[in-house]
């Protein structure tokens, strides 16, 4: 799927820099910020899910671990 992305002045700019200092297109520097944010998201909703998880089941956690 194609989508146009509209940066203010000041964010292509940081962008551009970003790009150019690592020798990439500002393409390819957009998608790996993406993926990370979204592997961030995905890993922060494992970790609530676990801690869930381990506080509804702290009991019967405790007594596995004896």
């Amino acid at each position: 799927m194609a989508m146009t992305l509209r940066l203010d002045d000041e964010r292509e700019r940081r962008l551009r820099l970003v790009a150019d200092e690592e020798g990439r297109s500002m393409h390819a520097v957009v998608v790996t910020a993406i993926d990370d944010y979204l592997a961030r998201r995905n890993a922060k909703e494992f970790g609530d899910l676990a801690d869930e998880i381990i506080e509804r089941h702290a009991t019967l956690l405790a007594r596995l671990a004896e």
